[in-house]
């Protein structure tokens, strides 16, 4: 496989390069998600609009806690998810140390359950049973998921499955060992925040995410033909990135596809039987499947100690797919409809389409030539979710 080479935007001073720890031959290297983190000294309580969402405003316009508030503004909605049961697990490679720590953080900040080895809301396995090396990259793709997954299903046990490297082969060592620990719970969710290019070979992997009762989530961040793995397989929820247009006194107005990713048909994987009503996939496997906010200008906002270079330690915002992976690990878990597979949850996601109490269609936005449009879309697929309805 193709090792997939990102470049990280910052801001000021904090800057998480990304590292190279690739072997050769049949150990090329997965990529974690990009992430562009911009630096927030305090989470400001000023009048201000801050240029980042909250757990509290992101669950207020996805419907997610109670009470409502009008136009959900960052400042003035406070109220945050609750509930959730069993287990996510989170596949990710190298060693995040300080990851407790920075959720407990971030909990603490917004009214989210506080981590302990009573209540066992987060645990960290290392895959092989020997502590990875420390990776920045991969470590602020740590943080970003677990913190996020614990916002959007804060009574579930999130598990940080830790995978030796970065290579193809212990990755899906890792992906196996999640799923070990999925089974013997009886099954869970389980977020990819990863990727490789699509190759010809990539269907031979599709059998790692087949453990009956896990549904997997991955977020697609390619364009122009080129596309994500495992978030083409057909045994994955496929997800797509919008944005926030919020007016000028910081309410919220629309949603709209982001302009930095689009998604397509898969060169490789064929369509599956939940996509056989949209004629436009054709006869290959179409993605995204759903979407979530995720534009990398106006982020969401996570507590991070850096264990790169640059000792970076508090508040930073950033966009990216890993907010949705999240996001949707942590509805479809609070849902609770315990589906057998992600085909069965696809297969409840492509049957509501058009149904706006269980998803946002959304309609406007472009990325690369590619538009959004009414019912499912190769930007933002059936939409974002309102609420757990038909999750």
């Amino acid at each position: 496989m193709t090792l997939r080479l990102f470049l990280i935007f910052a801001v000021c001073s904090v800057t998480l390069a990304a590292s190279a720890q690739v072997r050769t031959g049949s150990g090329a290297g997965v990529a974690a998600h990009p992430h562009r983190g911009h630096p927030q000294v305090e989470v400001p309580n000023s009048p201000s609009l801050p240029p980042y969402e909250t757990p509290a405003s992101l669950a207020c316009i996805y419907q997610l806690a109670q009470p409502l508030v009008p136009g959900c503004p960052v400042l003035g909605t406070s109220a945050v998810p609750t509930g959730g049961s069993g287990l996510i697990a989170i596949v990710n490679a190298f060693d995040n140390p300080p990851a407790l720590a920075d959720l407990n953080m971030f909990s603490r900040r917004f009214g989210l359950p506080v981590c302990s080895s009573t209540n066992r809301c987060f645990s960290k396995v290392y895959a092989t049973g020997v502590q990875p090396p420390e990776d920045g990259l991969w470590a602020q793709s740590a943080s970003v998921v677990t913190e996020y997954a614990h916002t959007f299903a804060p009574q579930a046990q999130i598990v940080l499955v830790e995978a030796a490297s970065s290579a193809i082969e212990d990755m899906w060592f890792a992906v196996d060992k999640a799923n070990t620990i999925l089974a013997a719970h009886g099954g869970g969710q389980m977020i990819l925040p990863f990727s490789i290019l699509e190759e010809s070979d990539e269907t031979s992997f599709d059998q790692h995410f087949t453990t009956p009762g896990v549904v997997y989530v991955s977020g697609n961040e390619g364009s122009l033909g080129i596309f994500d793995y495992p978030a083409t397989s057909p045994n994955v929820i496929a997800l797509g990135g919008t944005g926030f247009v919020r007016d000028a006194k910081g309410n919220f107005v629309r949603e709209e596809a982001t302009t930095f990713w689009a998604g397509g048909k898969s060169l490789y994987e064929s369509r599956p039987t939940y996509q056989d009503g949209i004629e436009k996939v054709g006869s290959q496997r179409g993605i995204p499947d759903a979407a979530f906010v995720g534009d990398p200008i106006h982020g969401a906002i996570l507590y991070y100690t850096s264990v790169s270079s640059n000792s970076f330690v508090g508040w930073i915002f950033e966009g990216n797919v890993g907010i949705g992976e999240a996001g949707w690990a942590g509805m479809i878990n609070r849902a609770g409809s315990h589906a057998a597979s992600s085909q069965e949850e696809l297969s409840m996601f492509y049957g509501s389409i058009g149904d706006s109490t269980e998803f946002r269609d959304i309609t406007k936005g472009q990325a690369f030539l590619v538009f959004a449009a009414p019912g499912w879309d190769f930007l933002t697929g059936v939409g974002t979710g309102v609420g757990l309805k038909g999750k």
